[in-house]
């Protein structure tokens, strides 16, 4: 593949823009060194006096022409400006001899000619180039090209394959390119970094050993260098003269990681995902605020710590200890910031403005010191939905988010969750939005990449994969969801039992495991089975009190999802141990079966949280489907499980705030628990037994204030109806006979067990005020009232119906027709219907008039004690001595 360069050294310029002594010796001496180890084409060189077409038409030439599909290398040494308009709004600006500048103070706020590198951005972002290493010196301009303004503008060194780009950015006047030297600082460096005594094994000097030596170099030289680009490393020059023989050393370390993640110290060993790192790093180029998204066992955790973070520049990024929100994220969040909070007056400051503060972004930024720049990665945010209390998830969020609010904030976050929690994330506006716009997923590894996870990682170990063992592996991991934790535990196996003299792993121990899933199923099983799991053929087998401890162990390391899918969850070490009981002894077998059984066996893992207690959790989710007797264990009392969790949850709350008796069990929770507390009570410790007899305590408690508190406002309601009775019995004493019925009726419902006297009183004083309405001869059996409240119908033993008006008054002649005692009657919803039932049998229909509306419904064998209509007035019900129900229509 070709490679072409093109190197500028720019001197003369325009007044009030000083001339410059070294760009044209600086450019060279690059042209030398490049011309001699480069094995460059053809190298184009511009230097002293050089007008904006001529570099526009070189950089066009290069980029458009000459390095198409080829390897291309820019050196730019002269000035460089910024030029901002009235809206505050900043370009940067390569200077050529033939710029004119306008000045308003100390600003630039009008220019004529030169190379925006908005304008160089595009040409490179459009080019088709296999590679591009950009060289800048513009450390002459007496102002400044900001580090923030290039990365803002050169964004395709951040989202192109096998980009590169450095440069001496933090500006200063001439004098600091010392008249005794040669050539300016940063072309000094640069030399020294492409000199033979900075090349590697094989006589290369890539970007990255160039930057090295650019930064230490610079390093006391108040000069600050940045670089930016993506890819593979970019070999500048060879020294031919220096190339050793490459070996290849047989390490023993394994360079695969079973079920961890990647952490920055494998970083060598990490492969397959370049593509999402060169997104997340565009991402971050336009928001401080990056989501990583991904199925369970996609990496997401391992892209960040051994791919993205290795990408940062160390002089400009401080990488601050990853945290995980758990029971307490807010605590969390306070653990990795109190470090730049020292002494116990501002710890107090730092947990206001975590808690309270509107806007505590800035001043927590005020705090951060020694880096330009911070990264927060917040790892498993799911557990922000499932284990952290409520009251605090909102505003760990507010304060994530908030970073996106402040201009070129020195804060950026990046939080990886998996994918099936997207849904509860559009609860919160901030985060959504964020997620739409800012979003990087996580695609599964295929192809080559998929390969060199397999392949490469041994190599650099001086090993080899066995092609049909590779083969056979890309084959399983297309059968298999969440395939990478599960081959990544494969390998990490097949190392163990690799051929030691041909350095080899093989096919045939891969089958001796069952293939992808039964390496993690095998392994699992012989941990539980025995002691000695670690022996080839282990025969010293648990009892069963430690078996039944690893399953309860294990099934309280995972949330039980409402459906199938469940979500592992850390538990505090000290809840665990409380499996065992109260007895020392046990507990010590407990914590030893933990540490040495569990945690060894690389099942589980270990860690501490910033009060400095121990947690415990599964080594990767992987095993929740992976290890088969773990997933038999989960389809288990599912119920039952998720009401341990609640109680969990309700227990943390409790104590989070003191033990409050307002944070004691919910009534509709106690109430399930209450339900199952027998199936319950075995598996709770014995704090979440008093939790459970507190809030019981408690409620009973609350139960008879409330029932004396009920029976007070019952009594007091009951009281000033009476009054009102009483008030007007004598101007209205059928509206008061109805009040006072009423009241009876209210009575007998609320309180039951006793009749308030001036209930009854009133009652009593209503009806020895009321006229009572006479006409039947006899015994009156039924009353009904009509819709309307204006007419009393109603049925005697003398076998007639009357109707009345509420002063006593017959509306009508007596309805006779029944041959016996008239038991029911029934008005019509319409009211323009009268139904009665007799001892006769019979079910008749009346208008108010009195006249019959059809023949007598016969069908009882019997007396007819009840009738109804129903409420669409289509359908009549009676009940009759016979023992029958009967309907019938109109």
């Amino acid at each position: 593949m070709a490679r072409y360069a093109l190197v500028v050294g720019i001197t003369d310029y325009k007044s009030p823009i000083n001339n410059l002594t070294k760009p044209a010796t600086d450019a060279e001496a690059v042209e030398q060194v490049l011309k001699a180890h480069g094995d460059f084409e053809d190298i184009a060189v511009l230097k002293g006096k050089v007008s904006t077409t001529k570099l526009a038409e070189a950089l066009k030439t290069l980029l458009q022409q000459q390095a198409v599909k080829n390897e291309a290398l820019i050196y730019f040494t002269g000035h460089g400006i910024t030029v901002s308009d009235s809206l505050g709004t900043q370009q940067t600006y390569l200077a050529t001899s033939d710029l004119t500048i306008v000045t308003q103070g100390k600003q630039i706020i009008e220019q004529t000619g030169g190379i925006s590198l908005g304008s160089l951005n595009n040409l490179i972002r459009d080019s088709d180039l296999s590679s591009l290493v950009v060289l800048l010196d513009c450390c002459h301009s007496g102002e400044f090209l900001e580090r923030n303004l290039i990365e803002k503008t050169l964004t395709a060194f951040i989202s192109q394959r096998d980009y590169y780009f450095i440069a001496a950015c933090r500006g200063f006047q001439q004098a600091y390119a010392k008249k005794s030297a040669q050539h300016s600082i940063f072309t000094t460096a640069l030399l020294a970094g492409l000199s033979p005594e900075n090349t590697n094994d094989r006589g290369q000097v890539t970007g990255d050993r160039l930057f090295d030596i650019l930064a230490t170099e610079l390093k006391s030289s108040g000069q600050e260098p940045i670089r930016m680009g993506w890819g593979r490393s970019i070999t500048l020059v060879t020294h031919k003269n220096q190339t050793q023989a490459q070996t290849f050393e047989v390490k023993e370390e394994c360079p695969y990681q079973g079920l961890k993640a990647f952490e920055t110290e494998q970083k060598q060993f990490f492969f397959g995902r370049k593509q999402v790192v060169r997104n997340i790093l565009g991402k971050l180029t336009q928001k401080p605020f990056v989501p990583i998204i991904g199925a369970s066992g996609s990496g997401k955790s391992s892209v960040v710590q051994a791919g993205l973070i290795p990408e940062l520049d160390r002089s400009v990024w401080q990488i601050l200890p990853p945290i995980k929100p758990g029971f307490h994220p807010l605590q969390e969040l306070r653990g990795v910031l109190k470090a730049f909070f020292p002494g116990a007056k501002k710890e107090r400051l730092l947990w206001e403005l975590i808690t309270k503060e509107a806007n505590p972004l800035p001043v927590i930024l005020d705090h951060l010191t020694g880096a330009d720049k911070f990264l927060l990665v917040v790892d498993q945010f799911e557990e922000l939905f499932t284990v952290s209390i409520a009251e605090e998830k909102q505003r760990f969020i507010e304060l994530l988010t908030q970073v996106v609010e402040m201009t070129d904030s020195r804060l950026a976050v990046i939080i990886t969750m998996r994918s099936d929690f997207l849904e509860p994330c559009s609860d919160y506006p901030s985060l959504n939005k964020l997620i739409e716009n800012q979003l990087v997923l996580m695609p599964r590894i295929t192809g080559v990449d998929l390969k060199e996870t397999i392949t490469e990682p041994a190599k650099l170990q001086g090993h080899s994969v066995e092609e049909t063992l590779v083969l056979k592996i890309l084959e399983d991991v297309g059968k298999e969801p969440g395939y990478l934790p599960l081959m990544e535990f494969a390998l990490t196996r097949l190392w163990e039992k690799r051929d030691r003299q041909k350095h080899q792993l093989t096919l045939e121990q891969y089958e001796n495991f069952q293939g992808l899933t039964g390496a993690l199923n095998f392994h699992a099983e012989n941990v539980y089975f025995y002691e000695d799991y670690q022996q080839d053929s282990p025969t010293h087998e648990r009892n069963e009190q430690h078996k039944d401890w690893i399953k309860q162990i294990f099934l309280r390391l995972v949330r039980t999802g409402e459906g199938e899918k469940d979500t592992r969850q850390r538990q505090p070490k000290a809840e665990l141990l409380a499996i065992a009981g109260n007895e020392q002894e046990k507990q010590e077998a407990l914590s030893e079966l933990l540490d040495e059984g569990l945690v060894k066996g690389r099942l589980l893992v270990a860690g501490k949280d910033e009060q400095g207690k121990a947690w415990i959790d599964l080594a990767h989710e992987a095993l929740i489907e992976g290890w088969e007797r773990f997933a038999q264990w989960r389809q288990q009392d599912r119920d039952l499980r998720r009401l341990h969790d609640k109680l969990a949850d309700a227990l943390r709350e409790w104590l989070h705030k003191e033990e409050d008796e307002k944070y004691l069990m919910p009534r509709g929770l106690l109430a399930e628990v209450q339900n199952n507390w027998e199936k319950l009570k075995p598996d709770l410790s014995s704090q979440a037994q008093k939790f459970y007899h507190r809030s019981l305590a408690y409620e009973e408690e609350r139960s008879v204030e409330r029932q004396v508190a009920l029976r007070v406002s019952i009594e007091d309601f009951l009281q000033k109806k009476t009054a009102t009775i009483k008030k007007i019995l004598p101007v209205q004493p059928l509206t008061a006979s109805v009040m006072a019925i009423q009241a009876i009726g209210e009575n007998l419902e609320k309180m039951p067990e006793q009749i308030f006297t001036p209930v009854q009183n009133s009652l009593q004083q209503a009806m020895e005020v009321l006229t009572p309405f006479r006409g039947h001869e006899g015994g009156v059996w039924s009353v009904a009232i009509s819709p309307d409240g204006q007419t009393i119908v109603s049925g005697g033993e003398d076998g007639t119906v009357r109707l009345w008006n509420f002063q006593g008054q017959l509306l009508a002649e007596p309805f006779g027709g029944h041959q016996g005692r008239v038991w029911s009657v029934a008005i019509s919803p319409d009211g323009q219907t009268i139904v009665s039932g007799s001892s006769d049998g019979t079910v008749r229909l009346w208008n108010f008039q009195g006249l019959p509306l059809a023949e007598p419904f016969g069908g009882h064998q019997g007396r007819v004690r009840s009738v109804a209509i129903s409420p669409d007035g289509q359908t009549i019900v009676s009940g009759g001595g016979d023992g029958t129900v009967r309907l019938w229509n109109f």
